[in-house]
């Protein structure tokens, strides 16, 4: 039987990397074969771990598992099984240890890294160390990234650490967009807020009452509302606001209609409000807007 395959590397990190906001500290992948040992050796002290013991890192680390299956269990949670698909999230300073089953083996794909956005992330409540096993569906677009990732480190591409936060950083929205899936616990919740925001970009320059699109949809106001605001971060009210704001600006920037006209195509029915809101999601009067738009072209 063919014996583990490995490619990793670990990364010096620069002055230039941390002012980037997210740096990356190793970056690899291992296919663990079914009765072999776990972890493959070779990796530097701090890394390296066995079950027994396990480890506790100074970095973040994500974990992608794309066949086989086993576990993990960190001092925040209990041992609990990790399967093809999962994506496993370690955060700094905290005990963990994972392995897979040795009637399975599996295959990981991992990046770790440190910086001040996923400190931020974390503070912020986006990711937490008691939810640390993340199912995507999304299996195919991270077999894509990881690999993505190894090619770049393989091919030394220039400004290699920029090109591996990126690729990481959507990793991250990736797992972030499956928890919001996962909380929303409901297989139509997807279909009906993009159906809520087709027709709103339908409905910009008429009145849109917003409870009765949510009986249009079926759903009660309350359970459209919260489920809104955990897919697009914006309640629907806000997001209906953002729409017109967004088309009130090209309005501005390509046409000549007059503030009021604006103000009407882009679904205010009084000038005075459309001024106030625009100054305040902008920061500047639509004339101003107006003025810098035509200086730019």
């Amino acid at each position: 039987m063919t014996g583990t395959q490995s490619f990793y590397r670990y990364f010096p990190v620069s002055k230039r990397d941390i002012k980037w906001g997210m740096y990356i500290t190793t970056a690899g992948e291992s296919r663990i074969p079914p009765h072999t040992p776990y972890p493959p050796s070779g990796h530097p002290k701090g890394y390296d771990f066995d079950w027994s013991k396990g480890r506790v890192l100074h970095d973040f680390t994500i974990v992608y598992i794309s066949s086989g299956r086993g576990w993990f269990e960190s001092k925040r949670t209990p041992k609990q099984r990790v399967e093809s698909g999962n994506v496993i999230m370690v955060f700094p300073k905290i005990w963990h240890r994972y392995m897979p089953d040795p009637k399975t083996g599996w295959t990981e794909h991992w990046a770790g890294f440190e910086g001040a956005i996923p400190h931020a992330l974390t503070k912020s409540k986006f990711f937490s160390p008691d939810n640390p096993i993340i199912k995507t569906g999304r299996e195919d677009l991270l077999l894509d990234l990881f690999t993505d990732i190894v090619d770049a480190i393989k091919s030394n591409q220039p400004a290699l650490q920029q090109v591996l936060a990126g690729a990481t950083g959507y990793i991250l929205s990736l797992l972030y967009s499956a928890q919001q899936s996962n909380l929303e616990g409901q297989k139509n919740v997807a279909a009906a807020i993009h159906e809520a925001i087709r027709l709103m970009n339908g409905r910009i320059e008429s009145e849109l009452d917003l409870k009765q699109l949510a009986r249009k949809l079926n759903v009660s106001y309350t359970w459209f509302r919260r489920s809104f605001l955990q897919h697009t971060g914006l309640s629907p009210y806000q997001y209906l606001l953002q729409l017109r704001v967004a088309k009130a600006r090209s309005l501005l920037a390509g046409t000549t209609m007059t503030i009021q006209q604006t103000a009407f195509h882009a679904g205010f029915e009084s000038e005075q409000y459309f001024c106030r809101l625009f100054k305040k999601k902008t920061g500047l009067t639509p004339g101003e807007w107006r003025e810098q738009s035509q200086k730019k072209s």
